[in-house]
């Protein structure tokens, strides 16, 4: 692949982000915005760095007891690639980094790439399903002042979640049966060898959900999940503090679910539309003045991707991913990829 490749995926969610950030902080009070900078108290926001930590600590705990069915994955194997999918989602739109996680997994262990991905997607479910409960405390406490499309965004996003995992149960119960259903399409448009193989990048799929077949491990990666989003609800506190504001215990659920909502416009980072949601929607549930919310959705952005970004900077070299390694993801097929150096049959040893 052309070492420019990767710009074509970077350039569409900058500028999606440069548009959002222009009309989020165009209107801004610069006067005003100038005394609530000069009133912060900066060494405050250090503070974050320890609850968000701990989120990624336990996000590897949760990602190595789903593996577990699987295979021994020690706690340094799965960090790495961890880390590294982190820090190339938060440069590139789109979810490239859960594809080169489960490649960079896959090349250091003997895990299937399938069943490798596997268990990311079941614990980027199992952060939605937190999202979504997240998501109906903030319905509750909030009802009466949220607007009627707000309130149908935050239901559809919770139940569109459950629509994903009730498939997911349904693919780890019936595999065979599941996996054909839903590749019948492809046979029904006369891509018949597209289904045939789809159908069994399905049911290698499906061993990477075992861990769905007991209820009591099941219960146990909720609870993991709860502490990754426990410490990043903690990771928002201090950004109140170094900012004077009045704090609820509710305000990180919302800014947390807001922030969420943000991201699913694909820009890197979700810079620009993190932003805008919480501009948007702040000042009118909890009080603030818009030029609070603009620095607040500033501090938050940058205090919880600036760290992830540097951090997993130094992983990704260490890892040996390049930006061409990463733009072949965004560009091929699972065999490109192959030859671009992701086939995991090989060690990094």
């Amino acid at each position: 692949m052309k070492k420019s490749g990767i710009w074509k995926h970077i350039i569409p969610g900058v500028l999606i982000a440069c548009i959002a950030m222009y009309l989020t902080y165009r209107k801004t009070d610069t006067v005003q915005l100038m005394s609530v900078l000069n009133d912060m108290q900066c060494p405050v926001l250090l503070l974050v760095l320890v609850p968000l930590a701990f989120s990624y600590v336990f996000r590897v705990i949760r990602w190595r007891f789903l593996l577990s069915p699987i295979g021994n994955v020690s706690m340094k194997d799965a960090a790495g690639p961890l880390i590294t999918g982190f820090f190339v989602n938060s440069i590139l739109p789109g979810r490239v980094g859960e594809i080169l996680r489960a490649l960079l997994l896959s090349r250091r262990t003997s895990v299937p790439r399938a069943s490798s991905f596997a268990t990311v997607v079941l614990a980027r479910i199992f952060d939605g399903l937190t999202l979504a409960a997240m998501t109906l405390i903030v319905l509750a406490v909030f009802w009466s002042k949220l607007d009627n499309t707000i309130r149908l965004g935050l239901i559809a996003a919770g139940l569109l979640y459950m629509v994903v995992l009730l498939l997911l149960l349904a693919l780890r119960r019936w595999r065979d049966g599941t996996a054909r259903v839903i590749s019948a399409p492809l046979r029904w448009v006369r891509l018949v060898d597209l289904s045939i193989r789809f159908e069994r990048v399905l049911i290698s799929f499906a061993h990477g959900l075992e861990i769905l077949r007991n209820w009591r491990d099941t219960i146990r990666v909720c609870l993991y999940s709860i502490c990754v989003w426990g410490a990043l609800a903690l990771s928002v506190v201090p950004v109140f503090w170094a900012m004077h504001l009045q704090f609820l215990w509710y305000y990180p659920l919302l800014v947390l679910v807001l922030a969420g909502l943000g991201m699913l416009i694909p820009t890197p980072a979700g810079t620009g539309t993190i932003h805008a949601a919480l501009v948007l929607v702040l000042p009118g549930l909890i009080g603030i003045t818009a030029e609070n919310a603009r620095i607040l959705a500033l501090l938050f952005h940058t205090t919880q991707f600036l760290p992830i970004i540097l951090v997993g900077l130094v992983v990704a070299l260490k890892e040996g991913v390049t930006a061409s390694q990463v733009g072949s993801l965004a560009d091929s097929e699972e065999p490109e990829i192959e030859e671009n150096g992701f086939n995991p049959r090989k060690t990094t040893d």
